[in-house]
């Protein structure tokens, strides 16, 4: 309780402070934060849903935007509390890596292998596990940040393999956006302590962009009553929830060529005996991850275009699991390379196409396990893949598209798999338009799922088939008045030949398998606003329920109502004020049981800028200090994880 009231004095101190220099703040920031139109901010430009740039109303997806301005005023720093405040999205954390859910849907601890992250379009999933980073492992500075895209449903006829039921595109700022340097310190709760740094420019027609990250964190302790016995520290987790990041991301372009890169590393301690750990060891994963891409984009004749793309991914994991007196180990290596090769034309006034090829050729994916003096597992299992993809909008009337694509995938050691994709949109103003959709979508089982095995724990299952995902969707944006926007869709997805982990109790050992058919379907609606100058804000309600209709049981880890609200409000043109809330009802674990509904509350300050170059922002994270759980997975004792406890971040940003 001291800590929290040292905070308290010196967040006060610090706020108080540039209030004071009245006459030195800029309020500048704050009379053009909300400059842009409703109707603007809900019918940006986007990217990621067809491969080429279209308002968002015209869009063939069920498309949204985190801004620039959304990171700063609610202060995220990393892309799953962002993706948080979204209609749908839900989140878990077994402690060790952060997931995300979606309408309904998220096994406990796949690693967020359904959903597809992109950092300026380049796939940011790895080839071992497929997993997606959503905390710090990503090693993005959000600062860096232009916006945030996610196309909701089905995405394989565009993006191929994974893009089952979101796709995320984090699109960087370019250099002469920040035109500048940027820096910020930050210090928190739990031993929290952050640094970043943004430099962007362009000169003549090179436009450089390059920003870093990195920081220490010292964790929570914990009490396991799962775990209260001598041989398991009596349940007690001190010091193991430490966490240890960096990442840097560079882009150079000049004219139609871009190179651009992302380096991440980041250290994590298990603090929940997962796997059979110790409570008292040095448990423990280490994820590192980069890639090199160079685009080159070469217009044609005709209003037609030709990119073409190279690119080469790194990504590896270790892991020491101390148990028992025994030091148990495992690591990962993924290394692949790629091109694709994409024609644009637009044809007329009512057609724009896009086409294109892809190979993708996986050197390693590989799985190493092993103690002292014994190796239990070691292989590599190197595929490729070759893609070709067809997207047609056609324009029937001026307020009327059509749109169709077909991607077909050939995987070297998975066959073929075709994905369509057919969309209705109609548009009767500027950013109001109403949707019909459909698309298909499918996942290959990865490596880990396909071939791995651990005597008397886990085996292998070279039969897994692909799991494959239909998806409708109707969608519904309507621009009421120059303030308010409203929203509404409603959805129904089945999957069959879902891979999931079970329980085989004829032996004892769990095992990847497809296990049946699953439905979701629900109803999403939202209400923004944007009062000029006065500020803005968002609530959102997701209804949605997902089943295994072969058995008429709601899987676990998926809850049935979801409710958020946020919005920021200019204080006498001094300080950002941020609250944000969240509702969720209860999700079921492995073993039957509901966890409890959940409220939480957050809260964001941020001063205008003083001293020309300074400003200073706070977030309170679950202000009230709620105890709240997730399902746990078949690796945990536990039946459900507590999550987060209240968390206090301070931090001084400069601009240059």
């Amino acid at each position: 309780m001291k800590d929290y009231f040292k905070y308290l004095v010196l967040i006060s101190t610090l706020f108080s402070f540039p209030v004071s220099l009245t006459g030195q703040i800029d309020t500048t920031e704050i009379n053009k934060l909300f400059e842009m139109s409703l109707s603007d901010l809900m019918n940006q430009e986007v990217v990621t849903s067809s491969r080429f740039v279209q308002r968002a109303a015209e869009a063939a997806s069920s498309i949204s935007v985190i801004t620039a301005d959304d990171i700063k005023n609610y202060n995220y720093t990393t892309l799953g509390e962002a993706l948080n405040s979204q209609r749908g999205i839900y989140l878990s954390s077994d402690k060790n890596y952060l997931s995300a859910g979606s309408r309904g849907f998220s096994r406990p601890t796949d690693y967020n292998n359904r959903i597809l992250i992109m950092i300026d379009g380049h796939i940011f999933n790895e080839v071992v596990y497929g997993s997606a980073f959503m905390g710090n492992e990503l090693g993005i500075n959000l600062n860096n940040v232009e916006k945030i895209e996610i196309v909701r449903g089905p995405g394989a006829s565009v993006y191929g393999s994974g893009a089952m039921l979101n796709i995320v595109n984090i699109i960087m700022k370019k250099g002469s956006q920040t035109d500048g340097l940027q820096l910020s310190t930050g210090t928190g709760s739990f031993g929290k302590n952050e640094i970043s740094a943004v430099y962007g420019k362009q000169v003549k027609k090179i436009d450089i962009s390059v920003s870093g990250m990195g920081g220490l964190y010292n964790g929570e302790n914990y009490y396991f009553p799962e775990l209260d016995a001598p041989e398991t520290n009596n349940g007690l987790s001190r010091g193991m929830d430490w966490e240890k990041y960096s990442g840097v991301q560079a882009r150079i372009s000049r004219n139609n060529f871009t190179l651009s890169g992302v380096l991440s590393n980041r250290l994590k301690g298990i603090p929940t005996g997962a796997f059979n750990t110790d409570l008292t060891g040095d448990g423990s994963t280490t994820d590192k991850r980069y890639f090199l891409e160079a685009i080159y984009r070469k217009e044609l004749k005709n209003n037609s275009s030709l990119l073409f793309r190279a690119y080469y991914d790194d990504y590896s994991y270790s892991g020491t699991y101390p148990s028992g007196g025994i030091e148990l180990y495992d690591e990962s290596n993924g290394h692949w390379a790629g091109s694709e090769l994409q024609y644009s034309l637009k044809a007329g006034r009512r057609n724009i196409i896009i086409s294109g090829v892809e190979y993708r050729h996986v050197f390693r994916s590989d799985y190493k396990e092993w103690d002292n003096s014994i190796t239990y597992f070691n292989k590599n299992f190197p595929f490729s893949f070759f893609s070709m993809y067809v997207h047609d909008q056609f324009t029937i009337v001026s307020n009327l598209n059509f749109t169709a694509g077909l991607r077909f995938d050939h995987y070297s050691i998975f066959g073929n798999a075709a994905s369509p994709r057919l969309a209705m949109v109609y548009t009767y103003s500027n950013a109001s338009s109403l949707k019909l959709l459909y698309s298909e979508a499918f996942r290959i089982p990865n490596m880990y799922e396909t071939f791995y095995d651990s005597e008397n724990n886990h085996k292998s299952n070279p039969d897994i088939k692909p799991e494959k995902i239909k998806a409708i969707e109707l969608v519904w944006g309507n621009q009421i008045n120059e303030k308010f926007y409203g929203s509404l869709s409603i959805y129904r997805f089945t999957m069959v030949n879902l891979i999931d982990q079970i329980l085989d109790e004829s032996d004892g050992l769990t095992e990847f398998t497809n296990i049946g058919k699953v439905q979701g379907t629900g109803i999403e609606t939202e209400l923004k606003y944007q009062l000029k100058n006065r500020g803005g804000g968002y609530i959102n309600l997701s209804l949605q329920k997902a089943e295994d209709i072969n058995i008429h049981q709601t899987l676990t880890n998926s809850p049935e109502v979801l409710i958020k609200a946020g919005w920021t409000y200019p204080v006498a043109k001094k300080i950002f004020f941020g609250p944000e809330f969240f509702l969720e009802t209860g999700r079921k674990t492995l073993t039957g049981n509901i966890t409890d509904n959940l409220f939480l509350f957050n809260l964001t300050l941020r001063t205008a800028k003083f001293l020309r170059y300074f400003d200073i922002s706070f977030k309170a994270r679950n202000l009230f200090n709620q105890k709240y759980y997730s399902p746990g997975g078949y690796e945990h004792t536990q039946d459900a994880l507590i999550q987060d406890s209240r968390n206090l971040f301070i931090r001084l940003n400069a601009q240059f």
